[in-house]
């Protein structure tokens, strides 16, 4: 017979884990409109430029170019630390890495999801049927880009855990933000959105404790692999 001890231990357990994220990295609502200012409007100057920007885009884009959209469609966290970390910064791998960014992310999401809910920008490829995407047509709206405002993210709270990598993260997220231009999801005006309001939340989210806190955890958990011998990579992520 099972012990009652056992079980509240068990239980103590149980809820530890579960409660391992329950304060919020962002401690008080984030005013969005505070960050980022409206899209410009479809016929202003800048409208006009953002829409012949993706169609001269569309005309000149590489194989080189067609891969790195693809790439960064489908991007996670993980995907994007790998060109700088290396192939063993995967999820398999670093399963309280993956804890942190899957929290954070989730929470900064909802900012985002916010920003693109109240300026129901359309796509490129809505506002003129000559935008042909290489890419899944995303059902929500354009700006501010969420690709760019999750590499956003991602970058900034992976370059405060590896400083000495900050300059290489920077590069990736503006890696993201061309993607999608590319891609034909989204404007330049989009991107830098995304780009400014992921900064945004990031370094909010950076000055909260517990994700300071967290921050030692990733290192901690990614150590090994730091080293100069490397490792693994037949882990999946």
């Amino acid at each position: 017979m099972v012990s009652r001890s056992f079980l509240l231990s068990l239980a103590a357990a149980v809820a530890a884990v579960a409660s391992v994220h329950s304060a919020p990295f962002l401690t008080a609502p984030f005013d969005y409109l505070a960050v980022i200012p409206a899209p410009p409007e479809d016929s202003s100057p800048a409208g006009l430029a953002d829409l012949d920007t993706v169609l001269q885009v569309q005309a000149e884009r590489t194989d080189k170019e067609i891969a790195l959209a693809k790439r960064v469609d489908g991007q996670s966290p993980f995907s994007f630390g790998r060109p700088v970390l290396g192939d063993w910064f995967r999820s398999a791998n670093l399963p309280r890495t993956a804890e942190i960014m899957r929290a954070a992310d989730s929470e900064a999401t909802k900012v985002c999801d916010a920003a693109k809910s109240h300026f129901t920008r359309k796509r490129p490829y809505v506002r003129d049927l000559a935008v042909r995407p290489i890419v899944g047509k995303p059902g929500n709206t354009s700006y501010p880009s969420g690709h760019s405002f999750g590499a956003t993210v991602w970058g900034t709270i992976l370059a405060e855990a590896f400083p000495e990598h900050a300059a290489e993260f920077e590069r990736e997220i503006h890696k993201a933000m061309w993607g999608r231009v590319i891609a034909g999801a989204h404007y330049p005006t989009d991107t830098q959105a995304g780009m400014l309001l992921g900064k945004a939340v990031a370094k909010r989210m950076l000055e909260n404790p517990e994700l300071k806190k967290e921050l030692q955890e990733i290192r901690d958990e990614t150590a090994k692999y730091m080293m100069p011998e490397g490792a693994p990579s037949t882990a999946k992520n």
